[in-house]
Parts: structure tokens; sequence; C-alpha cells
């Protein structure tokens, strides 16, 4: 009866102490298959910042139409306003225009007239690209001092990039408040601040910002103080601000030169009708030496309203 009883018992420790060690191994097992899945996970996640973050190089070195226009859809903010819109779309939209343009005006006044109003109307889109594109260099401009000094306030008390953002925003205009709150909420969902500093300096077009936030993740990455930052960044601006303020007073310059270039052609224009006893209209629009004079100084405005805009950042 004790030898029994005496087996059982330890039948039933041996199989307990079994049971246990079974328990560790399982443990250790699962241990180990969830930290090789948090691994692959981790590895996952740095292959698609480092995808993402060459992506964003590549398309900063890229250059070409079709990345240009890529450029401005984003720079003039229509593909904020637009999210279904891409380069494709747009392409395909301004094509469709032209063409419903150019044969409307070919059947009231011939194919000339269709292709000079096909012609102002992709110029007209150009214009209005740009133009906004220009405002909001200038609005960036504006607030970059006020960024500035944010930026310094939060670097004395010792804040982080990720905590600022959304607080930042609120003192800026757009579009810089919507880009630091993209930026802000990227950064907490991914939680690669450093990327998206990269994105939001794609977003933007002004020189000096996308060297700001460009060092801004610099220093992120390798947890530098932004204070030097900041100091760097406001000498940079005052340089900026002068080179900027030189390059607007030859656009000025230009202006009032194409100005009195108008005056005289249409002065020269009204002489010529004058003479000969008909219409500045009749000389402009019937005449071949009036066509060429519209067609030259059309080109001329073209070419000056392409280098003003470029001559404005």
């Amino acid at each position: 009866m004790n030898v029994c009883f005496s087996a059982s018992v330890f039948t039933l420790l041996l199989a307990g102490f079994y049971g246990l060690m079974e328990g560790f191994r399982t443990t250790e097992n699962i241990k180990k298959t969830a930290g090789l899945v948090s691994r692959r996970f981790d590895e996952k996640g740095r292959e698609n910042a480092l995808r993402k973050r060459e992506a964003i190089r590549m398309r900063a070195d890229r250059d070409g139409i079709w990345t240009r226009i890529d450029r401005a859809l984003v720079y003039s903010c229509i593909a904020r306003f637009f999210p279904g819109i891409t380069t494709e779309k747009f392409v395909a939209l301004i094509i469709a225009g032209c063409s419903f343009i150019f044969i409307s005006a070919g059947i009231a006044g011939g194919v000339a007239a269709g292709a000079v109003c096909s012609s102002v109307f992709l110029f007209s889109v150009y214009v209005f690209i740009k133009l906004l594109g220009i405002r909001n260099l200038r609005k960036t401009g504006e607030d970059l001092p006020r960024l500035l000094d944010l930026l310094g306030s939060y670097a004395a008390s010792g804040a982080v990039y990720s905590n600022i953002f959304g607080q930042i925003s609120i003192y800026m205009n757009e579009p810089l408040r919507t880009v630091f709150d993209e930026c802000g909420a990227e950064g907490r969902l991914s939680g690669d601040i450093s990327l998206a500093l990269l994105t939001m300096a794609d977003k933007i077009e002004h020189p000096q910002f996308k060297q700001l936030i460009r060092n801004m993740e610099i220093t992120s990455r390798h947890s530098e103080d932004i204070a030097g930052l900041v100091c760097d960044t406001r000498r940079s601006l005052r340089d900026y601000l002068k080179e900027s303020s030189e390059r607007k007073a030859m656009l000025r310059e230009s202006s009032i030169n194409m100005m009195l270039l108008l005056i005289m052609s249409y002065v020269v224009i009204a002489i010529s009708a004058r003479l000969s006893e008909t219409q500045v209209s009749t000389v402009v629009f019937a005449s071949i030496p009036g066509r060429i004079t519209l067609g030259v100084l059309g080109a001329v405005l073209m070419m000056f309203f392409v280098q003003a805009a470029s001559l404005y950042k």
C-alpha cells in the first residue's frame, strides 16, 4: 500500500515537473517567436522608411517636365485642395481642354485662331499655377521669422520636435499651418519624425524653409540642440532677404521697361493706323505686320513672366 502510494506520488511529481518544464519551454518559444516577429516588423519599418527617404531624395534630384508639373501641383496647393488629382490626370485634363478650345475656335475662325486660343489657354493655366505658387512662397517668407522665434522659444524650454508642431501650427498662416499639422500627425502615427520632416520639406517651395527643415531632420537624428540651428538660420535668412530685395528691385526695373515697350508698340501701331486711315484693331489683327508684331509681343511677355517667376524665389 505504501509502495503504491509512494509510486503514485512520485509519478505525479514527475509529471508535474515535466509539465512545468514544458511550460517554460513553451513560454520561451513564444518569447522567441514574438521577438522574431517584432524584429521583422522593425526591419520592415526601417526598410519602408529608407525607401521613402530614397524616393524623396530622388524626387528632389530629378528634373524634367513631368517632375516640374508634379512640383507645381504641390507648391501651388492644387494637390491639397483636390486630393484625387495626379500629374497624369492633370495633364489629361489640360489636353482635353486644349483640344476642345482648338476645335471650337478652329470651327469659328480657322486653324490659326484655334492655335492662338489654345496657346492662350495653356499660358493662362501656367500663369494661374505660378501665381498660386508665388502667393504661397510670399506667405511662407512672411511666416519664417515668426517660425524661427517659436523654434527658439521651444528650444530654450527643452521641448522636442514631436511635441511642438501642433503648437507651432496655431501661429502659422497657410500653407505652413497645414504642413505642420500633417507633419505632427505623421510623426505621431509612424514614430519616424525624421521622415515626417523630409516629407514636409518636400511640400514647400521656399528654399530657406527647405534648408531649415532638412537641418532640423539632421538634428533630430543626432539629438542635437536646435538653438544653434535657429541662430544659423537667422543669419542665412538675413542674407537671403537682402538678395531677394535686390532681385525684386531688378524685377521692378524690368517691369517698367516692359511697360515702356508696350506703350511704344501701341504708339507705333496707332501712328500706322492713322497714316493708313484704319482702326488700330484692323492693323493688329487684319494685317500681316500687325499679327507678327502681336506674336512677338506675346512671346516677349511670356518670356518676361517666366523669367520674373524664376527670379521671385
